[in-house]
């Protein structure tokens, strides 16, 4: 790590050397112990926000490198000039931003910079984006695996085209072997009946060629010539037998072949293959948020943020909760709700139509609920029981118990971290790396409440029902009350734009406040079904805020600006 960073700049311009401990911004270095507390009581520096040194060296190496002094000039950035859209110090006004109309003090430009538009707006961006990357890639996953769908499919038709085709020839062929061996039959049959015929004349011949050599030998010339005569006759009926073979052609060569239809010809020569493999391309599955296009903003004067005013709330269901002591409540992205219930120390997972999905049931007493939706768990706390267990939700069993040693309700998450309210304790951090405890905010906190967390910045409920916003290193950035219209107060959410939302329970209401804790306004009230409730939590995916009674009912609500 450079020396800027781990010694104390102040002490090091005194060439004293001294380790830091935490970081100014606004100063651009270190200061030890000593110089800290001269730093936060001094009048101009007093109002500048410094963190711990690790913490500061944690941040993006892209935000380490932005030098907060114009480069040309190694003096510090007074005025922004919207026209060229830079910083610049008083040198470079003077030098080249002359002529520059409208030119802002860098002080005003950057109030409230973390709560602007401009910074709302790339963090929507950034999860818009990160979301419709999401979409396309598995949209492709699915396409990858609808292809090999196709690919199977397209086998399985091809073979049965092929079995189709192997079925069509099989009978084609024992249709042609039966007429072969029919016309085979026929023409043996013919052939051997013409034999047979054929056998009988060649036995008469041979018959009378034997008369012949007994007539020559011993028979007188009347006798051989009266005989002669007779055969003659017989002869000529077998040479006009043979005659009629020669002219019938009953003795041509018959030989059978096979003359190849004009249509077997043509499969060879046309059916050159089975099919044609085809791609189609269709519009996508994948729904992509699509924000309307807005011109790029200049961090100028912040254009603000949608009020408490401007709040409008539908109510889209009512919910029976099961258990007499709701603590806590958490909307989840996809319609799912949960609820800790106090008294019977178990958690109930609702579907979004209301109807039980599942229970879980903890080792300790539960309190207050909090879901880490990267890793999918489920931190809960156990009030008195000095025990927070972390359980995976996709296998319902407790993964981690971890002891903090003191009593803990509201919970929340953030960078490993866990930040809870430990009563009369304060407001505490357990690091899940080593599940180490150390103090953020020693304050007196409201028992049973919850903490909220939202950009950078926690609030709580303290002892006296008032309210209280800090940043992550627990500096102080407003207190509200205690107020008369807010009584008991035990949830807090806050929405998208960073307006906070208290539940009081013995007032049965919900407030809303100002992000900058300056305005308040009673939201809901008994006529609209609240009685006592006990819990709130604000779903920043799909803007909507549930609110859960004590016991009976929960209700969610569309917001909308």
């Amino acid at each position: 790590m450079s020396s800027k960073y781990t010694v104390c700049g102040v002490c090091s311009y005194q060439h004293i050397n001294k380790p830091s401990v935490v970081w100014c911004s606004e100063c651009d270095e270190g200061l030890c112990e000593e110089c800290k507390v001269h730093h936060t009581a001094s009048k101009a520096t007093r109002d500048h926000s410094i963190v711990l040194r690790s913490v500061y060296h944690n941040l993006p190496s892209i935000i380490l490198e932005i030098t907060q002094t114009c480069p040309k000039h190694e003096e510090k950035y007074v005025i922004f000039c919207k026209k060229h859209d830079i910083p610049c110090c008083s040198r470079c006004v003077v030098e080249t931003h002359n002529d520059c109309k409208d030119l802002n003090a860098i002080n005003d430009v950057i109030k409230n910079v973390k709560s602007s538009s401009a910074f709302l707006e790339m963090e929507q961006v950034l999860k818009e984006l990160s979301e419709n990357l999401q979409r396309v890639r598995k949209d492709r996953e699915v396409n990858t695996e609808s292809l090999r769908e196709n690919i199977t499919n397209i086998k399985k038709e091809v073979q049965h085209t092929r079995v189709l085709i192997n079925n069509h020839l099989d009978k084609i062929q024992e249709s042609l072997m039966k007429e072969l061996f029919s016309a085979k039959e026929n023409e043996n049959k013919k052939i051997s009946n013409l034999i047979s015929s054929i056998q009988e004349k060649e036995k008469e011949i041979t018959e009378f060629r034997t008369t012949l050599d007994k007539i020559k030998q011993h028979a007188s010339d009347l006798q051989t010539f009266l005989a002669l005569k007779h055969i003659q006759q017989d002869v000529r009926s077998n040479e006009q037998f043979l005659e009629s073979l020669i002219k019938d052609e009953k003795i041509k060569h018959v030989s059978i072949s096979l003359r190849n239809e004009t249509s077997v010809e043509n499969l060879f020569t046309t059916m050159k293959k089975m099919g044609t493999i085809v791609l189609e391309t269709k519009s996508r599955d994948a729904t992509l948020t699509n924000r309307k296009h807005q011109q790029a903003q200049i961090l100028m004067p912040a254009t603000p943020v949608p009020t408490i005013d401007d709040i409008k709330l539908t109510l889209r269901q009512t919910v029976k909760t099961i258990g007499t002591y709701i603590s806590c409540c958490f909307l989840l992205p996809d319609g799912r709700m949960i609820f800790s219930c106090c008294t019977s120390g178990h958690i109930s997972v609702l579907k979004s139509d209301g109807t039980l999905d599942f229970t879980l049931r903890t080792e300790q007493r539960t309190s207050h609920i909090f879901f880490i939706e990267e890793s999918q768990k489920l931190v809960v706390t156990s009030g008195n029981a000095y025990c927070i267990q972390m359980i995976d939700m996709k296998t319902r069993i407790t993964e981690k118990s971890i002891d903090v040693g003191l009593r803990n309700y509201g919970i929340a998450h953030k960078d490993g971290k866990l930040i809870y309210n430990g009563y009369y304790d304060g407001l505490n951090v357990v690091n899940l790396d080593n599940n180490s405890v150390s103090q953020l905010v020693k304050v007196s906190l409201s028992k049973y409440a919850s903490i909220a967390i939202w950009s950078d910045n926690l609030y709580f409920i303290n002892n006296d029902d008032s309210v209280t916003c800090c940043d992550i290193q627990g500096t102080l950035k407003w207190k509200l009350g205690p107020v008369a219209v807010l009584k008991t107060a035990r949830g807090i959410t806050v929405d998208t734009f960073g307006r906070v939302y208290v539940s009081g329970y013995t007032t049965s209401n919900v407030v809303v406040i100002s992000p900058d804790g300056k305005v308040h306004k009673l939201l809901l009230s008994e006529k609209d079904g609240l009685e006592h409730p006990q819990a709130v939590c604000f779903d920043r995916t799909n803007n909507q805020l549930l609110i859960a009674n004590h016991r009976n009912d929960a209700f969610i609500y569309d917001v909308s600006k």
